[in-house]
């Protein structure tokens, strides 16, 4: 977009070009604080003071060397099993411990925060912004105009919705030179980026679905960035990096969570069990069920119906459904009080208009172990008589789960062991019973299985076992 006579335009210190800028630097800043909440809320951040302060400790050094080092930068380490990364406006920077369990040592790390850190100073977020603005295109998307009706995606706030405001491939090429040149600033050698598309091209070799990494699917294919990067290298005045930190990092990592936690919640069969909650609740057999922090969402195969259970914050189920029932655009049709498996519960039958037309929907709200739970089944007015009996059944099957299969699971964890002997990650793998499957124990460790590991090299394992 050319900047043009009365439109805002300045030059990006990080990278010496002009560009549309609607948004000044307190606005932004005050974009990423109330992004920051809704990311927390939503995704939560990974219980371990250790963890969190040192990745905040690597950031902010790093930081410090950038064209803008005045921001509040915050660096986070969120708990989801997803390998990814992301920054959002003013300085906020989140990685997975998904994401943090493929590293293989403290330059991969610093890496990775370089080129998010790059989004921020070159400004991505802020650009596109701005030219959404101008073009009133804007982030809006089409919900339903009731917020506990929302589907998830469109339940989350502003922060969530930054999300997916993508990044071009030009503003990813660049994240990655100026994220080569950060970690020259630190002395952390450039060519464990590298390293990390080799680990993210591994990922995404597996061919699953689900399998590509989210910080590679919006990226550049992790080959031509390697080619890339390689090219930056060669550039740089100097190439006297200190050594790769290898031993200390992956200790960091020993106890870690490792892929989904079962404790905030899991799916089998159909049945969603949440043992740190004490409940379960059983979907329709061909429903997808996806589990968030804080939502559990379920969706119709034909993704013309949906049930969603959230918490609430009032303590009284009646007075949660006659509140419900208040608000403009609903049309409560029926109701009940009567007690859902023992549980103190009211419900009530809905219809509801929405900027897709109308809908027509069961809402449910019960009181277990001092929390209320929200649950709506909703699906457009015409389907309804499809999906009534189904949501029916899927709200009164909500009860106290007393399975101690479930109530005593406890996830998956890293733990960092030591290659006593020359052997290979194959022969290590059978000796130790390791939790996962040999091909996926490879791409954690960044090795081949065949590979023979020389006495004293520390590698990951994964304990524990799902039922």
């Amino acid at each position: 977009m050319l900047c043009l006579p009365l439109v805002a335009c300045q030059t990006i210190d990080a990278t010496g070009e002009r560009h549309l800028s609607l948004i000044g630097e307190r606005q932004e800043i005050e974009m990423g604080e109330t992004s920051n909440e809704d990311i927390i809320t939503t995704m939560g951040l990974y219980e371990d003071e250790s963890l969190q302060n040192y990745v905040q400790e690597l950031g902010s050094r790093i930081a410090a060397t950038t064209e803008r080092p005045e921001l509040p930068w915050t660096f986070q380490v969120v708990d989801d099993e997803v390998v990814n990364a992301f920054a959002l406006p003013g300085g906020y920077i989140y990685l997975t411990r998904g994401i943090l369990s493929h590293f293989d040592n403290e330059a991969q790390l610093a890496g990775v925060l370089g080129h998010e850190i790059a989004h921020v100073t070159a400004k991505h977020s802020v650009i596109r912004l701005s030219k959404a603005m101008v073009t009133q295109l804007g982030l809006g998307v089409a919900t339903i105009a009731v917020p506990e009706l929302q589907e998830f995606s469109s339940m989350l706030g502003q922060g969530m919705k930054l999300l997916f405001l993508k990044f071009s491939r030009d503003d990813e090429t660049e994240a990655d030179r100026l994220g080569v040149r950060y970690m020259q600033n630190v002395n952390e050698d450039p060519k464990e980026l590298m390293n990390v598309m080799a680990m993210l091209g591994r990922i995404s070799d597996t061919g699953k679905e689900g399998a590509l990494p989210q910080w590679a699917s919006t990226h550049p294919h992790p080959e031509n960035r390697m080619d890339f990067i390689a090219g930056q290298i060669a550039g740089l005045e100097h190439r006297d990096f200190q050594p790769v930190e290898r031993e200390s990092y992956l200790q960091r990592l020993d106890g870690m969570v490792y892929g989904p936690n079962p404790r905030e919640g899991i799916v089998r069969e159909a049945m969603f069990y949440h043992p740190d909650m004490a409940f379960q609740l059983g979907f329709p057999a061909e429903w997808e069920v996806v589990n968030r922090r804080g939502a559990v969402l379920g969706m119709s195969p034909g993704k013309d119906a949906a049930f969603q259970l959230t918490f609430g914050k009032d303590k009284d189920p009646v007075g949660a459904l006659q509140s419900f029932f208040g608000q403009t655009d609903i049309n409560g049709l029926s109701s009940s009080n009567a007690p859902i498996n023992g549980l103190p519960a009211a419900s009530g039958e809905f219809r509801a208009r929405t900027n897709r037309g109308e809908v027509q929907g069961l809402a449910t709200f019960i009181l277990h172990g001092g929390h209320l739970y929200q649950l709506f089944g909703y699906s457009p007015l015409r389907a309804w008589s499809q999906y009534d009996r189904e949501i029916r059944n899927t709200a009164n099957s909500f009860e106290r789960l007393t399975d101690n299969r479930y109530l005593d699971i406890e996830p998956l964890r890293l733990k960092i062991i030591t290659a006593e002997s020359a052997t290979s990650l194959k022969e290590l793998h059978a000796r130790h019973k390791t939790a996962i499957p040999l091909e996926e124990l490879a791409r954690l460790n960044q090795i081949d299985a065949e590979e023979i590991l020389q006495p004293g090299r520390l590698v990951k394992t994964v304990t524990g076992q799902l039922p």
